[in-house]
């Protein structure tokens, strides 16, 4: 354990009286999910700005709303102190937590992604999206911000970071998506966060956590989310990406239109969003100069940059997968 894991332990320890040792980390970007196993809860952290009252609210109140709908959505649990949310800082930089109660199963394995479980996480995913175009039909607005001013911003604080050609690639990309109509059905308010370590999986029974991140987006940014975390996580065995994909999405429609239907002209609109997420995951993994959890956090930055630079995202992912380079 590093410096910065063993002050991040201490303050969790204090604030949740329970102990990261006994957890398994998983790193995403800025975020350190740590899983307990056997244990009904999980503890996530995070490297980020803080959040206003009304915005924390937010997105209490959407989970608060979902929980209607899916008794699978987990709701956060107070600290000792009875917060919802631990602020603390560490060598001057900010550190967010929260606990979430969590139910039986744990993180799925790319070995165990079954076709089953992409329909459940499909069904999941639709009654999420489902709830949003009706909330948005009705009229509500949560104080949560765009995807698109998210993305610019981290793009403002990391640009000269970056090399010319992954900026000409980040800004193209940005300015497709941007360009899309945000029209009702196809954009709302979404998880933000939609990816494999953010749910516990047992049976079929998709409990999912995490909604830190909830914000207004193209619902495509969710399924992108998930897809792209699949692949990092090892599934499809470095298998030709846009087939596997297709597999994938198969399955994960008949759960998703069980609830929400789209046309077949939005899903064609998918290559572009697991673009954007990989781009919006290269500019968080631009801020980072080093992690306690990650030792090849260079090769991890690498691959996104390769992925990005190629002329097709699919040929991309296919090509650095098959050839055993690192995974996020």
């Amino acid at each position: 354990m590093n410096e910065e894991s063993a002050k991040i332990r201490e303050m969790l320890l204090k604030c949740y009286g329970v102990d990261i040792e006994e957890a398994k980390c998983h790193f995403s970007t800025q975020n350190y999910a740590y899983i307990f196993p056997n244990h009904p809860y999980m503890i996530r952290v995070s490297k980020m700005p803080k959040k206003t009252r009304k915005e924390i609210l937010s997105e209490l109140m959407w989970v608060d709303d979902l929980k209607q709908f899916k008794q699978t959505i987990c709701e956060p649990s107070v600290s000792i102190g009875g917060k919802i949310l631990e602020e603390f800082e560490i060598d001057g930089v900010t550190y967010r937590a929260s606990m979430f109660r969590t139910a039986r199963g744990n993180v799925q394995a790319s070995t165990e992604m079954t076709p089953m479980f992409f329909i459940c996480v499909g069904e999941l995913l639709g009654i999420i999206h489902h709830v949003s175009t009706d909330e948005r039909e009705n009229g509500m607005k949560f104080q949560r911000k765009e995807l698109k001013d998210i993305f610019s911003h981290q793009k403002e604080k990391v640009w000269e970071k970056l090399k010319p050609e992954i900026q000409g690639r980040i800004t193209a990309i940005e300015t497709q998506v941007n360009s899309l109509p945000q029209d009702i059905g196809i954009y709302g308010l979404c998880h933000g966060d939609f990816q494999a370590n953010n749910f516990f999986v047992e049976a079929n029974n998709v409990w999912l956590f995490d909604f830190d991140g909830c914000c207004y987006a193209n619902y495509l940014y969710d399924v992108a989310s998930f897809i792209l975390s699949c692949f990092l996580g090892g599934f499809g065995g470095g298998k030709e990406c846009s087939k596997v994909i297709e597999e994938i999405l198969h399955y994960l429609k008949i759960g998703y239109e069980l609830n929400h239907k789209c046309t077949d002209e939005y899903w064609e609109q998918l290559p572009l969003f697991i673009s954007y997420r990989a781009a919006y995951t290269a500019l968080m993994l631009a801020e980072i100069d080093t992690c306690g959890v990650v030792s090849s956090l260079d090769e991890i930055k690498e691959f996104f940059s390769f992925i990005l630079l190629q002329d097709s995202i699919y040929e991309g992912i296919t090509k650095v997968i098959s050839e055993g380079k690192s995974r996020l």
